[in-house]
């Protein structure tokens, strides 16, 4: 097949979207004093979805860190369920909380990876085409979810340790968040999301991702199968606009693998820094 053909074919899929869809990131925690970031993150599920399923996802945030320890972040989630409109799903208050025991080249910034809560990755930082030295970071990460529908009484609140690490040319970052739904009778369940990535070319990073999330974790926990989880190969890239902006996409192409998860899900994410 010529490759042009390809790209029809993933522009097709991407618009033409299919189980319900959900936005992936993982959380980085890094932290640019006096700067600003905003992001646009982008998900749809590769299958077909029944009539009212969301077959589209999409998250825009900002954020801006008054101080070396402390970013807050704003976001608005939006859903496009099957064969209807597109509708404000939640807001989001997160802040991402540097603690004071990353090495000093994480501490003074290197240069550039929900709903599921998978999620909700503010700030990334991935050294492209080269083998920053050894560093490692470790974050605090909190977020309020206040639904469209519902008010906060079906809302939900995430806490949880943010990490990263490289070593040579790798890098690992995780995530593990408490998730504390505010609706009775709901337990608390618990989040991940972990990445490892690697350069293979200039500002071209190859990495893989997984997510996912066990509902109940902490009282009656759902079955494995009846969980979300999915993991596939992601790339990203920076690119430096000038003035002090920076460019950062990601894209990811993740499988389920259980029942309860989608089969497959486009990933794309867009971070500006200024």
């Amino acid at each position: 097949m010529r490759p042009g053909i390809y790209v029809y074919a993933l522009l097709a899929a991407f618009a033409a979207g299919p189980a319900t869809a959900q936005v992936y990131e993982v959380i980085h925690p890094d932290i640019q004093p006096g700067g600003f970031e905003l992001e646009v993150l982008s998900g749809v599920t590769l299958s077909d979805v029944d009539s009212g399923e969301e077959r589209a996802a999409h998250e825009f945030a900002i954020s801006y860190a008054p101080f070396r320890f402390w970013k807050p972040i704003l976001a608005v989630e939006l859903a496009k369920p099957q064969g209807e409109a597109y509708e404000v799903e939640a807001v989001e208050i997160a802040s991402v909380f540097l603690l004071p025991f990353g090495s000093q080249s994480q501490q003074a910034g290197h240069g550039d990876a929900h709903h599921g809560h998978d999620h909700h990755g503010h700030g990334h930082d991935h050294a492209h085409g080269g083998a920053a030295e050894p560093h490692y970071a470790l974050g605090i990460y909190t977020a309020l979810e206040i639904p469209n529908r519902g008010g906060l009484s079906h809302g939900a609140f995430s806490l949880g340790p943010i990490a990263e690490a490289q070593f040579g040319p790798v890098k690992a970052i995780g995530n593990l968040l408490l998730e504390i739904p505010f609706e009775d009778g709901e337990d608390p369940g618990i989040a991940y999301a972990l990445g490892a990535s690697t350069p293979i070319a200039r500002q071209i990073d190859l990495g893989l991702e997984a997510h996912g999330a066990f509902e109940g974790a902490l009282g009656d926990a759902l079955p494995f199968d009846e969980q979300g989880h999915v993991i596939g190969p992601a790339l990203y890239s920076a690119f430096d606009l000038g003035q002090g902006r920076l460019l950062e996409p990601r894209v990811a192409a993740l499988f389920g693998v259980t029942e309860a998860s989608p089969d497959a899900v486009l990933s794309v994410n867009f971070e500006l820094k200024f």
